[in-house]
């Protein structure tokens, strides 16, 4: 298996433990606002030990800093985009909306002639959307305007930080580029309590609810760190059509982890997500012993 595949998909078996042990820490009192800033906390402290354990150089290029805070600045705003939808529309809506991020990266890729992409490849995409759709969202909802539309915008911050954070990966290196953005997402979220914006911060009740705190951000920064590193060998295109199986994975573990069944409709996104996954994948394949 290509190593880059192999990265991107571990990252994806990795993150879907993200959601699950953040409602875990939720459902056991903690404030959205600790477990995010947690997420970042944690994430620093484990890439400043590997970093210093590796005795890697934290010297980044001038050129860097800018795009690398504007990165941190599109994860926060994605981020809190995404909470501030979730109070007009389904959360299943959302995240089906935010996981058609590899169309928009596909395109700035294509156009930008850093990847070829041929015609079924774009129906795998349509195909993807799909069946997240069927797979994330219910089929009782109310489609609220202002809802899609942070929703939408919240999407193009996502793209937007898929592609800056690849490329920045890929000059400075996968674990640098994330050990900065957690360090800025701490800054930022530093001055956002500061700011009289009604943060709360309530710790969890229980020890499962810390070691679900503590599990989040090591999945998470895990996560992240093994995308960007597949992302800097196979594409950010390819890397970020084959990390949309997480929500299969996080499907699957919620049937583990937290008793959940998948309804009918639910199996059948599920199937569809898998089949244009597979053929995207099998067509950049043939697409790249075609153009070698």
């Amino acid at each position: 298996m290509n190593p880059g595949i192999f990265l991107v998909l571990l990252s994806s078996v990795l993150f879907a433990f993200v959601p699950n042990s953040a409602k875990i820490a939720l459902d056991d009192g903690s404030s959205l606002f600790f477990l995010v800033f947690s997420r970042y906390l944690i994430g620093a402290l484990i890439l400043f030990a590997f970093i210093a354990l590796i005795k890697g150089n934290l010297r980044i290029p001038l050129s860097t800093v800018l795009p690398i805070f504007l990165s941190s600045i599109y994860a926060c705003i994605l981020i809190s985009l995404t909470y501030h939808a979730v109070d007009y529309l389904d959360v299943g809506l959302v995240m089906a909306i935010l996981y058609c991020f590899p169309i928009g990266v596909a395109f700035v890729s294509y156009f930008r002639g850093e990847s070829k992409i041929v015609l079924v490849q774009w129906l795998s995409m349509v195909g993807l959307m799909i069946g997240l759709y069927l797979m994330l969202s219910s089929g009782e909802q109310v489609l609220n305007l202002y809802g899609l539309f942070i929703s939408f915008l919240g999407l193009l911050f996502f793209i937007a930080f898929i592609v800056n954070a690849s490329s920045l990966s890929t000059k400075i290196g996968a674990t640098t580029f994330n050990f900065y953005v957690s360090i800025l997402g701490i800054i930022l979220l530093t001055i956002s309590f500061i700011l009289p914006l009604g943060f709360e911060i309530h710790l969890p009740l229980t020890k499962i609810g810390y070691f679900a705190i503590f599990a989040n951000g090591i999945f998470y920064i895990t996560s992240w760190v093994l995308f960007f590193k597949g992302a800097t060998i196979i594409g950010a295109t390819r890397s970020s059509m084959l990390s949309s199986v997480e929500p299969l994975f996080a499907a699957l573990l919620a049937i583990i982890l937290l008793k959940q069944l998948l309804s009918v409709t639910e199996w059948i996104g599920f199937i569809i997500v898998l089949t244009a996954i597979y053929n995207f994948e099998k067509h950049s394949t043939k697409s790249e012993a075609k153009f070698s």
